[in-house]
């Protein structure tokens, strides 16, 4: 597996793909058109071992079918643990239908299980118009991992059409585990899914992952990452999609960045952390372009988007967030916001719209209506806490802080640089300690 630079700067994983061929599953049922298979849990095992026995291959299942799973396929995968089916090691796709799923039984003393291995030597998964529920990844380790899919190192997962929902895991990811393979959303539902630890909806331990068209919505983490977490060296693409009404106990209700985040036309709405980032925690790059944060909560810091690293946000939304400290934005890194606007978020205690603790710039950004609740709040639209703002064509009005500054508050010896930006109408003063911010009246 080899990480290679495309044109346009972002990173593709290049993988060896075995060509895939053509092979007609076994148990066919002669009663669906176009050779689907029997609509039983057998028959899509024989299916499975049969393909890969040819070397890959198109399984056709039957429309409006169940596919109910009720044991542990015998042959378990590198991760060490259960699957409900054969572990997929070439190329095969499923094809299902209207009605169509694969699940794990409901029934009462059914055991815990994964539906889906991904392994070498040439393993490639597509699922096509199909519904997969109620997996459980079941122990320690990589074993507990992918609730409904593991996919193994330098492998990948294809989901078209397809929702994963009500999986859950025992460690990570509660639908899919990316380790460090490629995992790439189409049009599809991860949602109502479970982890134990990171990654509610999709964990990526390295590798790629690519959301286009889809929702990542309603998943719990029981650590980091309610939506989606990417550990180092993972690589997210998201466009278009959501990832909204996510939870997490710890941090990033969310996105949890700690590799490559690039989101293009997508929103992060509406999700809750326990600790800090309720929309999205980044601890490396991060790039935002036509983002929505709109109405996400972390019960410490950063309501919107806690930042540690390096995040540029353009002709993006950081709207009605909340936060003890930095309501829309928390930054103890280098941010850099263009043309979007901060608008009607709250901190209980310091800056409401943006809070500051190394380099924050903005340009072309209205700071709008945000405000702090707490006894002896400050900053009510910006907080420096040390480090440098600079404000360049920037409208600060409206914010209200209950102690001072109620559009800007400096903190001794940090530094607020305003360029043509207007600070006005704020209460109950614009900026504070009175005449310490140049070009602002109190």
């Amino acid at each position: 597996m080899r990480f290679v630079a495309s044109a346009g700067g972002a990173v593709a994983l290049t993988l060896a793909v075995v060509p895939m061929t053509t092979v007609r599953a076994a148990a066919l049922n002669p009663d669906h058109e176009n050779n689907r298979i029997a609509c039983t849990a057998d028959a899509l095992k024989d299916a499975i071992d049969n393909a890969n026995g040819k070397g890959g291959g198109t399984i056709a299942l039957a429309r409006g079918c169940r596919y109910l799973l009720d044991a542990i396929d015998p042959n378990s995968g590198p991760s060490g643990g259960p699957n409900g089916l054969p572990v997929v090691t070439t190329p095969i796709t499923l094809r299902g239908g209207k009605g169509t799923s694969v699940e794990r039984s409901s029934a009462s003393g059914t055991e815990e299980f994964r539906i889906f291995e991904v392994a070498a030597p040439a393993g490639f998964l597509t699922l096509d118009d199909l519904t997969v529920r109620n997996g459980h990844a079941d122990g320690d380790g990589l074993a507990g991992d992918g609730g409904a899919v593991f996919v193994n190192v330098g492998r990948t997962l294809l989901l078209r059409s397809v929702t994963l929902t009500h999986n859950a895991a025992d460690g990570n990811g509660g639908a899919v585990n990316n380790e460090s393979g490629r995992v790439i959303v189409r049009s599809s539902k991860v949602d109502r899914n479970v982890a134990g630890g990171d990654g509610g909806g999709i964990d990526s331990e390295e590798g790629v992952l690519t959301i286009d068209s889809s929702t990542v919505d309603r998943n719990t983490a029981g650590e980091n990452g309610g939506g989606i977490a990417l550990s180092d060296d993972a690589y997210l693409t998201l466009t278009k999609s959501s990832v909204d009404r996510n939870a997490a106990v710890g941090n990033a209700g969310g996105i949890q960045n700690a590799g490559h985040l690039f989101l293009r036309s997508s929103h992060v709405d509406r999700n809750t952390a326990g600790q800090e980032g309720g929309g999205i925690l980044s601890s490396s790059t991060a790039v935002i372009d036509s983002g929505s944060m709109v109405g996400n909560t972390a019960g410490t810091d950063g309501g919107g988007i806690f930042n540690s690293s390096v995040l540029t946000i353009g002709h993006s939304s950081v709207n009605a967030n909340s936060a003890q400290r930095g309501g829309g934005i928390h930054n103890i890194g280098k941010v850099w916001i263009g043309r979007s606007v901060l608008k009607d978020n709250l901190a209980v205690t310091e800056g409401g719209g943006l809070w500051n603790d190394d380099q924050a710039t903005t340009e072309s950004t209205d700071i709008i209506g945000n405000r702090t609740s707490g006894l002896g709040s400050r900053g009510g639209g910006v907080f420096n806490n040390s480090g440098n703002t600079v404000l360049t064509d920037t409208t600060v009005t409206r914010n209200e802080a209950v102690m001072e500054g109620g559009g800007v508050f400096e903190a001794s010896g940090s530094k607020v640089t305003l360029v043509r930006t207007r600070v006005k109408d704020n209460d109950p003063d614009n900026c504070s300690p009175s005449g310490m911010i140049t070009g602002c009246a109190g």
